[in-house]
């Protein structure tokens, strides 16, 4: 069977998600928007063991990349992970990090994603991070029926570490550094989060009307600096695109 078959049509995924005139279209809505989201996420999860597969059958980075249409680094640095936690991580941080890990077996979950850390952060042994998320009214029970397929615990198998996680660890570790220290600490990994706007926590916590910018801000006001230092990066980028 090709993948062509294998996949369903636009018009058999709106009748998955219910007939027109059954519900209402806010609700229809609603449902697609979670379901887009968990293909998304079933998507890379299903790449990132692919991936895994092929360096376990031998096959090289460059021979992965030309998979991809890329090049051997740009593979490697998207799909390889020296060590379970890639970024510049801290005690703290890698705690919290440790903790999501834990929360997407008990979801039964192969994968670890923004969702999964972000339920981590609002464990009171994150700190600021859990007081911001707390102060914003951040609840756990409230992210955890927005996660989506959930399944059966996974205790023994080996999980990945989802693209836009990676790349907000790598921002975390950027923020640190740019604060004057030289590991990321869980306010750093929750800011990170933030500046991955189509990652799933961020979706999660814009249903419930907290956007990114007042997690920042809140943020800012914690760690006693200008939200625009937090975004500095960020909003210089945004200016050179736009000159």
């Amino acid at each position: 069977m090709s993948s062509e078959e294998m996949i369903p049509s636009l018009d058999e995924l709106a009748q998955a998600l219910g007939r027109d005139g059954e519900q209402e279209p806010s609700a229809r809505l609603r449902r697609a928007i979670e379901f887009s989201a968990q293909l998304d996420q079933l998507g890379d999860a299903l790449i990132e063991r692919l991936v895994a597969e092929a360096r376990g059958a031998g096959l090289s980075w460059a021979q992965i990349g030309e998979q991809f249409g890329t090049s051997k680094q740009a593979a490697q640095k998207r799909y390889g992970t020296p060590g379970l936690w890639p970024g510049r991580l801290g005690e703290s941080a890698r705690s919290v990090m440790d903790r999501a890990g834990e929360q997407a077996r008990e979801l039964g979950h192969n994968y670890v994603g923004t969702e999964h850390v972000l339920l981590a952060l609002l464990d009171r042994e994150s700190g600021l991070a859990a007081h911001v998320l707390a102060q914003l009214g951040v609840r756990r029970e409230v992210v955890l029926a927005e996660v989506p397929g959930r399944c059966d615990p996974r205790p023994d198998e080996c999980i990945a570490v989802m693209p836009r996680l990676k790349r907000a660890l790598e921002l975390a570790g950027r923020q640190a550094e740019r604060l004057g220290q030289s590991r990321a600490a869980p306010e750093h990994v929750l800011s990170g989060i933030m500046q991955v706007p189509d990652a799933l926590a961020v979706e999660i916590l814009a249903c419930h009307g907290i956007s990114a910018e007042d997690v920042q801000r809140a943020l800012a006001a914690r760690l006693g600096v200008t939200p625009e230092r937090l975004l500095a990066r960020r909003r210089r980028r945004l200016r050179r695109a736009a000159a």
